[in-house]
């Protein structure tokens, strides 16, 4: 896997994703010698938008409401 410094990552984003499309390899970000972030190619095992919206999934129509205020006698 290659390291590349912050520093040189931000001057050269574009050569470094280029190289990691052809090659496929991970590329490691540091700082001060010590890895800190990787670029890498996405998985297709992340979720496509919208796969919650199967028969059985349900949302609450209040799902996201503000909770009720607390009762001050407690």
């Amino acid at each position: 896997m290659k390291q590349v410094g912050l520093y040189e990552a931000k001057s050269k984003l574009s050569a470094l994703v280029s190289a990691l499309i052809e090659s496929g390899d991970p590329v490691s970000l540091t700082k001060h010698g010590q890895v800190v972030a990787e670029l890498r190619l996405p998985t297709s095992s992340t979720p496509n938008r919208g796969s919650l919206t199967t028969r059985d999934f349900f949302i609450d129509p209040d799902f996201d409401s503000p909770p009720p205020p607390e009762d001050p006698q407690r």
